[in-house]
């Protein structure tokens, strides 16, 4: 973790310009439960989707205190072009069957740091990943690596998700993840300077990379109309390997929580 100049954290709520709900940091698998009717229900592959909904997450992974605010659904499809929160704004260059190949620029976000620190500012992340789709499963494998601000590194996400149909109108979705990391962004994110450690009184720590978190989470998708859906999303998250011993890290495990309303335009 790098020393930082004190200040809010410029929170980005950026048109799917976010690996993370907008500005409150959620580990990669989590973001697969803020889930539009597009990807909730069948899906479609040209679609324009807007919302607005609440997250509610602690203020970074480890953080002991926690969030509320407003997030903006937009889930847009047009031919091989796509903006969305799960993968950014990007290009499917490659599909093939029930397989796509994906690459797009990201938001990672930011956050305040503990004991007066300041802040870590968030960073464009270059992304590839695939997708797959199979009578109801969705598998994603993704890596991202920030090329701007505060954080180094890369991440690789991965996760596994079902869709339920309970009715006509209700689809359940559980999912499972996990995110890897490399020393450069647990340092960046988890790392504390000996300069740091001295100021605050704790331990410097320098993490190594490895196994981030795992998570386990479902989404309930309710369409009320053709147009109109209504979704909730509830996420268990556990920090893992080296990350969870940071100074910085009060809580190894974690809930989020997300409820919001889109509706879908054209056909």
């Amino acid at each position: 973790m790098k020393k930082r100049t004190p200040g809010g954290l410029l929170r980005l709520c950026a048109v799917g310009l976010t690996l993370g709900i907008a500005g409150i940091a959620l580990p990669a698998q989590a973001q697969t439960q803020v889930r539009t009717q597009a990807q909730a229900q069948l899906p479609s592959r040209d679609r324009m989707i807007f919302g607005l909904g609440a997250a509610s997450a602690p203020e970074y992974q480890g953080s002991d205190e926690r969030s509320t605010r407003a997030i903006p659904l937009i889930d847009i499809a047009r031919g091989p072009f796509f903006m969305n929160l799960r993968n950014g704004i990007g290009v499917y260059p490659l599909e093939y069957g029930d397989f796509r190949f994906g690459a797009s620029i990201v938001y990672i976000p930011g956050f305040d740091l503990p004991y007066a620190f300041g802040e870590v500012s968030g960073s464009a992340g270059a992304r590839l990943f695939t997708d797959w789709e199979r009578d109801g499963f969705n598998a994603t494998f993704g890596v991202t690596k920030a090329v701007s601000g505060d954080l180094e590194g890369m991440l690789v996400d991965a996760s596994l998700s079902y869709r339920y149909n309970v009715t006509e109108k209700l689809t359940l979705i559980p999912v499972i993840g996990t995110t890897w990391s490399d020393s450069d962004y647990n340092q960046s994110y988890f790392g504390v300077t000996p300069m740091q450690a001295a100021s605050a009184g704790i331990s410097s720590f320098s993490p190594g990379g490895g196994f981030k978190d795992v998570s386990i989470g479902l989404t309930a998708n309710y369409r009320v109309t053709d147009r109109v859906n209504l979704t909730a999303s509830a996420t268990m998250s556990k920090l893992l390997g080296d990350v969870k011993d940071s100074p910085i890290v009060f809580d190894d495990t974690q809930a989020f929580g997300f409820i919001g309303v889109s509706y879908r335009f054209g056909n």
